[in-house]
């Protein structure tokens, strides 16, 4: 079952893809530009590191993005690959002090909110329902009980 017209989409799901999304572009995209470029935005880091930041931030960032998408369709999955990168991000936090990060940090932490709100739960719980109701009946489908 897909649950992708906007209508079905709680506004809490649609505000937390939202935060999702924003997130990457503040916390991801825009500091490795920043690191790229050798403009510092209130973090210390060598220069050494700086390819070893791109090469972990591109695709993390990317998944994040990918998982923030699927959070629409009701996949339980990345609610939970969301819910780690929250918690990384809040551990991880206290080694970064700029502003930039510290709005990542709260847009990601909106995010992860907004995903576990009761309205939200249902929703995911209502697309994995109809998602095995629909399996269920494919499977009635091609094996039909013999009748008496």
């Amino acid at each position: 079952m897909d649950s992708g017209a906007p209508g079905d989409i709680p506004a809490a799901i649609r505000i937390s893809t939202a935060c999702w999304l924003t997130s990457a572009v503040v916390f991801g995209i825009v500091p490795v530009i920043l690191d790229v470029a050798g403009i510092k935005f209130g973090q210390s880091m060598p220069d050494w590191a700086v390819p070893f930041i791109v090469a972990f931030a591109v695709p993390l960032t990317a998944l994040q993005v990918w998982a923030a998408v699927q959070l629409q369709h009701g996949a339980g999955w990345a609610r939970l690959l969301l819910t780690a990168a929250a918690v990384v991000s809040v551990l991880a936090a206290p080694l970064a002090q700029s502003a930039l990060i510290l709005a990542g940090l709260v847009l990601t932490l909106a995010g992860a909110v907004l995903m576990w709100l009761p309205v939200s739960s249902r929703h995911f719980l209502s697309v994995r329902d109809g998602a095995q109701a629909e399996a269920l009946n494919r499977h009635s489908e091609r094996c039909p009980t013999a009748g008496p």
